[in-house]
């Protein structure tokens, strides 16, 4: 009895140390929008970018006063669009089925305005600002192998070089490899290589930390952390979707299915040190795709059948 009794006191503690969040609010945003899938927050935290469940289409929704406005209707533009840093301009992928490539859009979210950045690229992955400039990864194919790669940069809120910017570190995936461009050298990193006896490791989901010193990637189910050498590797569990919040913490969503189908799916978060997971949803509801805003206080999410969510957390 008195073994049992200090195991459930242990099982007490280890539950204690990891609630380091509260979770303040979590309630459903009623919008104009039928369904809603794949939120993202603009730099202010005070709207939300959304699009199709197959990432076609992008649309703006004002938290505040529950409002949505269409953006798009180009197919692709949910797939990781990127905002400035003002919140004033998103970047978004246009395919084009007929050309076999991917265009990428500018898009200003105050007129509406829509511009072309780069037509009919073969092969192109992540996007981002860094100080103004858009960065984004380009590479071709001869023969099914990667023949170059280079990272294309374009001024489209402010006229600042790639060359001025600090610390110019881009990461995105080619062919299913971390590719990590850091000051005009690219570097090709297998933070996973061997582990897996039949195959090879193929990451996704590939994202910098906020200072730019660490790599969030998703592999074989899991969600990991490496540094930009591909070193010092955190396993940080079964999460999918995974996303930074801050440099401390990551987000993400865990999902039961039968073979067929999601039976279920629940946000979580964790410490970037693998430590101190965390549920913060309960519900029959199936829940993916979190997001996070850029001052950690809010998870925005979508259900299976489209319902929006936003949650807010403080850590205590």
């Amino acid at each position: 009895m008195k073994k049992l009794l200090l195991t459930l006191a242990a099982v007490a503690t280890l539950t204690a140390q990891a609630q380091q969040f509260e979770v303040v609010s979590n309630q459903q945003l009623s919008v104009g929008a039928t369904d809603v899938f794949h939120p993202q927050f603009t730099p202010d935290g005070n709207s939300l970018l959304v699009s199709s469940a197959s990432y076609d289409g992008l649309g703006v929704i004002d938290i505040a006063s529950q409002s949505y406005t269409k953006l798009t209707d180009m197919r692709g533009a949910g797939w990781m669009p990127a905002i400035s840093e003002d919140g004033k301009t998103v970047v978004v992928h246009c395919q084009n089925d007929q050309a076999q490539g991917t265009s990428l859009y500018s898009i200003d979210l105050n007129t509406l305005e829509r511009k072309i950045v780069a037509n009919n690229l073969d092969h192109t992955n992540q996007v981002s600002f860094v100080n103004g400039t858009l960065c984004y990864g380009v590479y071709q194919r001869t023969n099914d192998i990667i023949t170059g790669g280079q990272v294309m940069t374009k001024a489209v809120m402010a006229p600042i070089s790639a060359i001025e910017m600090p610390n110019n570190v881009f990461v995105t995936e080619e062919d299913l490899k971390i590719v990590v461009y850091n000051n005009g050298r690219r570097i090709e990193l297998d933070p996973l290589k061997g582990q897996f006896s039949t195959w090879d490791p193929q990451y996704c989901w590939t994202s910098l930390s906020p200072d730019k010193t660490k790599i969030l990637f998703h592999c074989a189910n899991n969600a990991y952390i490496c540094d930009l050498n591909g070193g010092n590797v955190v396993n940080l569990g079964e999460m999918n979707c995974p996303q930074w919040r801050g440099n401390t913490h990551v987000i993400g969503h865990n999902e039961d299915h039968d073979g067929y189908y999601l039976t279920k799916g629940e946000i979580f978060i964790i410490g970037a040190d693998g430590k101190n997971l965390q549920q913060l949803t309960a519900s029959s509801d199936i829940k993916t795709f979190p997001c996070v805003s850029a001052d950690g206080s809010k998870i925005a999410y979508h259900t299976e059948d489209g319902k929006l969510f936003l949650m807010t957390i403080k850590e205590k």
